[in-house]
């Protein structure tokens, strides 16, 4: 094999297309995006084209990596937003090589954090994670409650419920810096994120971040969860939750990549009826 690479910017979107659909068919979770999907992925996840790379043997497009920046706090944080490999080059070493490319592109631009997310089945791609240095920071969940969870939202008392978009809390220190790319702050707006916080004298006692799918002034078709502030009273949490995610409506509840953490968030959902899915995932980073 003659391997070399190129960044995605130099090769062509159908090109690039064809090598996405190409290097996930087989897998867990096979895509086969239309070309209106795959160039909406960059804007909507915040990938680069710039950062992302395609491993050549020869003439022929063989596996690529997408990368995307952003920044917290000065910190430069980088996100591994899709890993594949066309089927017949498989179990070559084309993924170390691509994953050691991947990087220097990272480290060129003083990235101080790489993070990534992989299947918890997929057990060869953790394991070559593990070897360029990534360690699991935690088990990403995606659980399911649909329909009426109780019949009556809890009393707030002396609470009220506080509602603003998402890019309101960019930079305010209300969630963490370092959880999975889909879920911060900084990339929920696109997709419509909001922060639901539980107010008492102007002071937040815990707030959420989710996504609500509605119609202005009608009862919410779904909503997703994408995360939880640590460091608040647990009967608070609980109290934000249902309200939060409308237990009292028959709606369609769902968690996105929600970290598990100490456990309790997770326990109280089981506990107001969310369900497991098949799916996980594994979160990884790595520190330069």
């Amino acid at each position: 094999m003659n391997i070399t690479y190129k960044r995605l910017s130099n090769v062509s979107f159908e090109d690039a297309l064809a090598l996405f659909n190409k290097g996930f068919e087989g897998y867990l979770i096979p895509m086969n995006l239309t070309m209106e999907q795959f160039i909406g992925r960059f804007g909507m996840e915040g990938l680069s084209v710039e950062l992302s790379i395609v491993a050549f043997d020869g003439d022929r497009p063989i596996g690529f990596i997408l990368q995307g920046i952003r920044e917290n706090n000065g910190i430069k944080i980088s996100w591994n937003g899709g890993t594949g490999i066309i089927p017949e080059y498989r179990g070559k070493g084309i993924g170390a090589l691509l994953m050691k490319e991947a990087e220097h592109i990272l480290l060129e631009n003083e990235v101080a954090i790489s993070t990534l997310e992989a299947l918890s089945e997929n057990e060869p791609a953790i394991k070559l994670y593990e070897k360029c240095g990534y360690e699991i920071k935690d088990k990403l969940l995606f659980l399911s409650g649909a329909g009426k969870l109780i019949e009556k939202l809890p009393d707030l008392g002396d609470y009220e419920i506080k509602r603003f978009p998402a890019f309101h809390a960019i930079g305010a220190d209300l969630f963490p810096s370092i959880v999975p790319w889909q879920t911060a702050e900084s990339m929920t707006p696109k997709v419509g994120g909001e922060v639901v916080a539980l107010v008492e004298e102007g002071k937040i006692r815990a707030a959420c971040l989710i996504r609500k799918r509605s119609i202005y002034n009608q009862t919410s078709e779904g909503i997703t969860l994408f995360q939880v502030a640590s460091g608040y009273e647990h009967h608070d949490t609980n109290l934000l939750l249902a309200h939060a995610l409308e237990y009292d409506q028959p709606v369609s509840r769902s968690t996105y990549n929600f970290m598990t953490g100490d456990g309790n968030v997770v326990n109280s959902l089981l506990e107001s009826g969310f369900e497991h899915t098949a799916i996980s995932q594994v979160f990884m980073i790595k520190e330069h």
